[in-house]
């Protein structure tokens, strides 16, 4: 895929549409679009197939600024990356379909506990984008008002429908568990390093 973006950026620089030195720049938009796009649109389709496209987006909308703000793991490739994101869809609708006498219990208590880890330690950096100063603050500031209003968001559907508020409460439960991911990875990573 990646010589795919450099032979068309490579097309791009020579017909004269971009400068040479804005090739890296576009390979990465294109590499970027191509794999939130196509996760999006996956997404969609695997929301109708199960018969919940309203509920795909909702969890979508939910889940796409928290990960982008309050960071957290980051798989190794796309295939990996598309596995998790699609298995934590597949999953949200399975959840959000389920009636069951704890389920409210059970996700607000994980979501709670997703909140407080992304309140206590948004955002979570990684090799690509590693933050400091300013930039931290700022980003740290929009993560904790994005999770609490995702909070307050699931709370208040729990009154008119309480599979979307699973729905929502999961956004933040997944974005919990890359926080957990994320911390298990840099042990590893440390582990590895000491031997």
């Amino acid at each position: 895929m990646e010589r795919f973006f450099e032979k068309i950026t490579r097309a791009l620089v020579e017909n004269g549409n971009i400068r040479e030195e804005e090739e890296e720049v576009y390979q990465y938009a294109l590499k970027s679009m191509l794999i939130l796009g196509g996760n999006i649109l996956l997404s969609l389709m695997i929301g109708v197939c199960m018969g919940m496209p309203g509920y795909c987006v909702l969890f979508l909308c939910m889940l796409v600024p928290l990960r982008s703000d309050a960071g957290g793991y980051h798989a190794p490739n796309l295939f990996i990356c598309y596995l998790l994101s699609f298995a934590s869809l597949i999953l949200t609708m399975f959840w959000a379909k389920e009636t069951s006498v704890f389920q409210l219990a059970i996700v607000s208590a994980l979501a709670l506990g997703s909140v407080l880890l992304i309140f206590l330690f948004a955002p979570l950096d990684s090799k690509n984008r590693p933050l400091e100063g300013q930039e931290r603050k700022c980003i740290r500031k929009r993560a904790r008002i994005v999770v609490c209003l995702e909070w307050i968001t699931g709370g208040l559907l729990l009154l008119v429908s309480p599979p979307a508020a699973y729905t929502v409460w999961s956004a933040i439960v997944w974005s919990g568990v890359g926080y957990i991911a994320w911390y298990l990875e840099r042990k590893i990573e440390a582990r590895v390093e000491k031997h």
